[in-house]
């Protein structure tokens, strides 16, 4: 037996009716467990990221106080080497604190190539074997590639709600980088009391790219790190540097300001730590907004994650309430239904309750009690007895009143059934009467016309054998063929099975053959068609289409294959379309050049294809040439 869903306990479907939605459900806040998982795991990269990109940044500040340090050194400012070892020392702490915290999820910080050399340049800075315009260059080498890693960090970190406070810190910390070198240059050319031309167009070069990156910086700022600067600015040393470098593309080509190297190199190295400063308090409120994002997703984990085992619980105790009430109703209906198939009405179902269970029970009790009073009505009707007396309890009796008028209407069904039956099988024989009288109408119609068309074929081969001139006997002979193959059609149609339509390739065979004998050409000239299997047409098309064929094919006979041995003709008709046809007719004949195509278009043969192809709503096409002539002819049946 196949299985139904329908043959399932009924607590079965309940459980598979409502576990459908609720599994549903549990999917849908599954993935939301799994969405709020995932965005947990990226925010916790992305706090990660921001620990790391703060100590990539201490790294680039450490290395700018080194390169000023050793810049003022080489420029004979009062520098001891101690300060300078001192200041190593802190760049490379806080290259190991880079290197220590690498973790294999964040993945490794790549270090500027050029790192390697930075023990060197520290052995060339203290023993004065480099200028302080070179040392300077070399260690903006290194901080500009500290920077693109930072940069790069900081693109793989980004998230919607950090990308702007990163573009910010970006922007501050290029900013620092240009300002380092601001100072590294302004006091080289102090120390020196020039500035050269070339030193002239860097430091209008690094003024506008720290111009710049201040505008970004105070554009994606956040209120808090933008006021931390703005308090910075109004600061002396900030106040000074600042009025400094503003003035610089101003006096290109004047004479340096009145400034001693050393109160310059203060100056620029107590901005740095004011800028490093702002840089680690908007750092810090990077780091403290990715760590309230992943603690809010969290938060937002552990709220769905209770949902969802409070939705199962709760569905559960739902529908083990359910499932007990319903099965003890379902158990009591089965009981009195079981009892009813026995044949014992004395069946009852107990009312347990006032729901839709109770209801229920309350209705099939009913029902046992309408089964009573009407159980012998109903088998007396049953039976056929239609003159039972069907007693009805009021106008609420809708089984007695239903009872009564199934009697009468079936009482009433059977006299008119009898009736209809006498009726139709009398119009069924005028039917097959009149039919078979209109099939014999339209047979002997065909059967007469061709009779009449064989008529006038045979007057007119009478005829031509009267006639001296061979042309006009040629002209006869063509007529004879065009009644001959119009007579074909009809005879096609009054020996078929239809009356209306005709096989084309049937008829295609017959015309060639009877093109053949009349026109006494040779048997070694053979022909094939390309016809769609069962292809029909009806009357209207093929008598035009049969006198196109026949002209093409007489054609091909006195002209494409006169004084040969043998030749072949190909005829292809294919539907192309609903109602359109495709036909392509050949010879490899002598053919017709384009000048006698030309000619041949003002006979009669060739005015009569014409003729009829537009009958067909058609069009034709002829190609001409050594070996032999093709027809191309779309048309429409009528």
């Amino acid at each position: 037996m196949r299985w139904r869903f329908a043959d399932l306990p009924i607590p079965t479907k309940f459980l598979i009716t409502l576990g459908i939605p609720v599994l549903g459900m549990v999917l849908l806040i599954g993935k939301q467990v799994d969405s709020s998982i995932k965005r947990r795991d990226v925010l916790q990269y992305i706090r990660d990221q921001s620990a790391r990109i703060a100590l990539l940044s201490e790294v680039v500040h450490a290395l700018q106080h080194e390169q000023l340090m050793s810049v003022g050194a080489l420029c004979g400012l009062q520098v001891r080497p101690m300060e300078l070892e001192l200041m190593a020392s802190r760049t490379d702490e806080a290259l190991r604190a880079v290197r220590s915290a690498v973790r294999p999820e964040v993945g490794a910080t790549r270090e500027p190539a050029g790192l390697a050399g930075l023990q060197v340049l520290r052995q060339r800075v203290a023993e004065r074997r480099i200028g302080p315009r070179e040392a300077a260059n070399e260690y903006q080498g290194l901080v500009e590639g500290w920077l693109d890693e930072l940069g790069r960090q900081g693109k793989v970190a980004l998230d919607p709600e950090t990308k702007d406070r990163f573009y910010a810190h970006l922007s501050l910390l290029n900013a620092k980088l240009w300002m380092g070198r601001i100072g590294a240059g302004l006091t080289v050319a102090l120390s020196q009391g020039a500035l050269t031309p070339g030193m002239e167009s860097s430091l209008a070069a690094s003024t506008a790219q720290y111009q710049t990156n201040i505008l970004l910086f105070e554009r994606d700022a956040p209120p808090d790190v933008l006021t931390a600067f703005q308090e910075m600015g109004h600061e002396g040393a900030m106040a000074l540097v600042g009025s400094m470098i503003s003035s610089i593309p101003e006096k290109r080509g004047e004479v340096l300001p009145d400034l001693p190297p050393g109160r310059w190199w203060a100056l620029v190295d107590e901005v740095l730590d004011g800028m490093r400063e702002v840089e680690v308090t908007s750092m810090h409120r990077i780091i403290e907004g990715t760590s309230a994002n992943l603690r809010d997703a969290e938060r937002r984990l552990f709220i769905v994650i209770a949902a969802l085992l409070g939705v199962i619980a709760a569905v559960a105790v739902m529908a083990l309430v359910m499932l007990k009430g319903i099965r003890r109703t379902v158990d009591d209906v089965r009981a009195a239904a079981q009892t009813l198939a026995n044949g014992d009405l004395r069946a009852n179902v107990p009312v347990t309750s006032n729901d839709e269970a109770g209801d229920m029970a309350r209705t099939f009790n009913l029902m046992i009690d309408n089964l009573r009073s009407h159980a012998a009505a109903a088998e007396a009707i049953g039976k056929g007895n239609y003159d039972t007396e069907v007693i009805v309890r009021g106008k609420q009796d809708v089984l007695g009143t239903a009872l009564a008028r199934m009697k009468a209407n079936l009482k009433a069904a059977r006299i008119r059934n009898e009736e209809q039956q006498l009726a139709l099988k009398a119009e069924k024989r005028k039917l097959e009467k009149a039919n078979e009288h209109i099939e014999v109408l339209i047979r002997e119609i065909h059967h007469r016309v061709k009779n009449n068309l064989q008529v006038i074929a045979s007057l007119l081969r009478l005829q031509s054998g009267n006639i001296e001139d061979d042309r006009l006997r040629d002209l006869f002979d063509q007529s004879q063929n065009r009644v001959t193959s119009m007579a074909l059609i009809h005879e096609k149609l009054y020996k078929g099975d239809e009356l209306a339509r005709l096989d084309l390739a049937a008829y295609l065979e017959e015309l060639f053959s009877e093109l053949v004998r009349v026109n006494d050409v040779r048997e070694s000239i053979s022909y094939g068609t390309e016809i769609d299997p069962g292809l029909t047409l009806e009357l209207n098309t093929m008598v035009p289409l049969g006198l196109i064929l026949n002209e093409l094919i007489t054609n091909s006979f006195k002209h494409a294959f006169r004084e040969r041995d043998k030749g072949h003709i190909e005829l292809a008709i294919h539907q192309v379309g609903e109602k359109e046809f495709d036909m392509r007719y050949e010879d490899d004949g002598v053919g017709m050049s384009m000048e006698r195509l030309g000619e041949d278009n003002d006979t009669l043969g060739v005015s009569l294809i014409e003729s009829l192809v537009e009958q067909l709503n058609g069009f034709m096409t002829v190609e001409g040439g050594s070996e032999g002539t093709a027809y191309h002819i779309r048309f429409r049946s009528r």
